[in-house]
Formats: C-alpha cells, structure tokens, sequence
C-alpha cells in the first residue's frame, strides 16, 4: 500500500489521534502536517482528507475557513481530536482493519512522543 493512499493515511490520521486522547494528550499540528515525512503529500491532498474526515463526524477540533478564490484554511477551536464515530470507523470500518493488516507498524507516527505511548 503506497504512503500516499488515501485510506492509509486516513487510518495514519486516525490512530494518532486515538493514542493522544487515550494518554490524554494534545494532538500536535506540526506532527500532523503535510510536505512531512509522515504525511508526504500536497498541503492540497492533506486539506482534502481533513475537510472530508471533518464533514463526515471522523475528527473534531477546528473549522474550515474558506478563502476568496477557493483557499481553505483551518483553525482550531478545541484542539484537533478524534471522535466517537471516528474510534468507531478505525475500529470497525473492513477497509480501515485491512489497512492495519497491510500496513502493520508502518501507520505508526514517526515521532518521539509516540513511542512513549503503548
């Protein structure tokens, strides 16, 4: 499965967020950033999955603003976080556990906070 999938970075996203909220940390926003190693992908494709992850109740935290001539930018309001919905769609979604299959420790950020978290 490529690095750029869109169902492998989703559950990248995912599970991130879910370990932050387990350890009851803060989701950093310089870790989950495009142009980075682990999301290396346009600042375009990155807007495209958090608006849609946003839209459809996955993630939480922030709003889109939308510029004149089409920019989307996003601020955060409570600090990005997955949802309900969202631990349900990684834990139970058949596309979402093929891709933990697939990818096993790959989906892993690549952080230093992240290994502390089990």
């Amino acid at each position: 499965m490529a690095k750029d999938d869109y169902f492998f970075l989703v559950c990248k996203l995912l599970k991130y967020l879910y370990k932050c909220l387990k350890n009851n940390l803060r989701a950093d926003w310089s870790i989950v950033a495009p142009n980075s190693k682990d999301f290396p992908i346009s600042e375009e494709y990155f807007t495209y999955i958090l608006s849609h992850l946003l839209a459809d109740g996955y993630i939480e935290g922030f709003v889109e603003v939308r510029q004149i001539g089409g920019e989307v930018q996003f601020k955060e309001t409570s600090g990005l976080k997955i949802t309900p919905k969202g631990i349900e769609y990684l834990e139970e979604n058949s596309k979402m556990k093929k891709v933990i299959e697939i990818a096993g420790s790959a989906i892993e950020i690549a952080t230093n906070i992240i290994p502390a978290i089990k």
